[in-house]
């Protein structure tokens, strides 16, 4: 956009929708009047989220909208504070609660050239805006529908006012938090298999019997052919052995949950 100066005239007038974003005593900020093509596409709550900055009367805002897959957007925006006399109050500035309340109000363009930023221009959006931002005011409610506005030709001349230029927004994807793949996903996958070699190296039983022993025929005597009996001294050995092996896997396994744990 070009920045405004008194006395220049553009060689065509620039299309331009006007916008208006406030709060009420007992609701947040909302977006009280949107562009119409932005109302009707369900689009106007990018509004909200572009237009950052703190009140001022002598200086205005310029931002771009880039959105995914859309055409961009040329923001022009001030920051005020809202007049008592706009919403029908007494006083100088309208109230929400103990706080001035801030009045967003400005035009979305379709081309980078944009308006001359003029006292003019700010004007008449304020006087396309006041009405409904009156009624959302009076309504004190968020269920109060978005006002669409049609576009209006931006005056060509008039009082200069100074810009900040902002980022594009969304910025640029450089400057957003970079994709992190999820971290020690190999030891997640590494656990599985420490445990199955553990219980392997302890000589566990798994719920299987190994296939030589499966397929195996009974022999004389209703024994499995090639098994020995044991004593009962050796049989209580045995179990004693293998009640401290399954003990010690259970330790270890414990042992590596609770380190998976710590390094979620």
């Amino acid at each position: 956009m070009d920045d405004g100066t008194h006395g220049m005239k553009h060689s065509a007038p620039v299309h331009v929708w006007p916008f208006a974003i406030t709060r009420s005593v007992n609701t947040g900020f909302r977006v009280v009047a949107a562009p119409d093509f932005l109302v009707d596409a369900h689009r106007h709550a990018l509004l909200h989220d572009v237009t950052e900055g703190e009140p001022t009367e002598d200086a205005v805002y310029r931002r771009e909208y880039r959105g995914a897959g859309a055409v961009p957007l040329f923001l022009l925006y001030r920051i005020v504070h809202l007049k008592a006399a706009d919403v029908g109050r007494d006083g100088e500035y309208a109230m929400s609660g103990p706080r001035r309340t801030p009045l967003i109000e400005g035009v979305v363009c379709r081309t980078p050239s944009g308006p001359p930023a003029t006292r003019e221009l700010f004007d008449e959006v304020h006087r396309r805006c006041v009405a409904d931002v009156r009624a959302f005011f009076d309504a004190d409610t968020a269920a109060r529908p978005v006002t669409p506005c049609p576009s209006f030709d931006a005056p060509e001349t008039g009082e200069a006012l100074r810009i900040e230029d902002l980022d594009p927004y969304p910025k640029a994807v450089s400057a957003l938090r970079p994709f992190r793949a999820p971290r020690r996903s190999w030891f997640r996958r590494l656990v599985p298999a420490v445990l199955s070699a553990l219980r392997s190296a302890l000589g566990l039983r798994t719920g299987r019997q190994p296939a030589g022993r499966r397929g195996a025929a009974p022999g004389a005597g209703g024994k499995v052919a090639g098994s020995s009996s044991e004593p009962p001294g050796g049989a209580g050995k045995g179990s004693r052995g293998r009640l401290a092996r399954t003990a010690g896997a259970v330790v270890l396994s414990a042992l590596i949950a609770f380190l998976v744990r710590k390094l979620k």
